[in-house]
């Protein structure tokens, strides 16, 4: 019996998700152990790298993209840049939860943007399924008016905008083939435009403690598969379904901080969870035509 493509999808980008909130508390271990935010984009995008080059050499796969494809890749690095650097400053001005629920505008943003192009289609069962999830995020993490800094919040709508736009510039590119030549090209691009910047800036403080060096180093394990899978699943079932399904993401970095960082979970969270749950299934109600 073959499983379907759109539920192989379903099932890499479920595993992706969980893969990048391994990410978000693997930076909460090291940050208790002294290192800073641009330590860990240091790490993350050097990991994503060394990740994605033994995948695609264990596969046989091909590295180098066509002369007109790499440059276009290397300019979304710039956009993969750009979402490091407004994420993290994001979470210098308001809290985790509010950088999160402000981020998560990021699914809405890829359908419409990927309508606009005429990449997928926006219909109205997708798009309720997307504000579904985008009101099971305000409850998971139970956010409030306290600590909200207009700085911060815009430095999460531009981190949402930045993703987006590598989101559906790597799928366009793809265009339903191999994403990982791609997704490599453009970590490539993002590392090196960090290191530019931090060579300038040279704010960079390592972990101090055994158990925040364990967690730097499983930064760029977890999130070096974890985008790989997404951009896999992209081609796979689509941007729009894709980033709608990721809204699992956050729901497994609350069960990720209850099990590893002893963080509770209150009984919005949990109703949180359930709504975000539920969109997943709207995700794949198609439209019969």
């Amino acid at each position: 019996m073959t499983v379907s493509r759109g539920l192989a999808g379903t099932a890499i980008v479920l595993l992706a998700a969980m893969l990048l909130a391994g990410t978000s508390v693997s930076a909460v271990v090291s940050y208790g152990g002294g290192a800073n935010p641009s330590a860990v984009m240091l790490i993350r995008f050097m990991g994503a790298i060394v990740v994605l080059f033994v995948i695609l050499r264990a596969s046989g796969a091909k590295i180098m993209l066509p002369p007109r494809a790499r440059v276009m890749a290397f300019a979304l690095g710039i956009a993969q840049a750009a979402q490091s650097y407004f994420l993290y400053n994001s979470l210098a001005h308001i809290p985790v939860g509010l950088t999160m629920i402000i981020f998560y505008i990021y699914p809405l943003l890829v359908g419409l943007f990927a309508s606009v192009v005429g990449q997928d289609r926006l219909t109205w069962m997708l798009g309720g399924g997307l504000v579904t999830a985008f009101l099971g995020l305000l409850l998971v993490f139970n956010v409030t008016g306290d600590g909200f800094n207009p700085i911060g919040a815009w430095y999460a709508v531009f981190t949402a905008l930045s993703w987006s736009l590598v989101v559906v510039g790597n799928s366009w590119l793809t265009r339903g083939g191999d994403s990982r030549p791609v997704t490599f090209h453009i970590q490539i691009s993002a590392l090196v435009i960090v290191a530019v910047y931090l060579a300038f800036t040279g704010d960079v403080k390592l972990p101090a403690t055994r158990q925040s060096w364990i967690g730097y180093f499983l930064i760029p394990v977890f999130y070096g598969v974890g985008v790989t899978l997404f951009f896999v699943a992209a081609s796979m079932i689509g941007p729009v379904r894709t980033s709608m399904i990721m809204n699992f993401e956050p729901v497994s970095a609350v069960v990720l901080g209850y099990l590893v960082l002893e963080q509770t979970l209150t009984p919005f969270q949990l109703a949180g969870g359930a709504l975000v749950i539920s969109a997943l299934c709207v995700a794949h109600i198609r439209k019969k035509t």
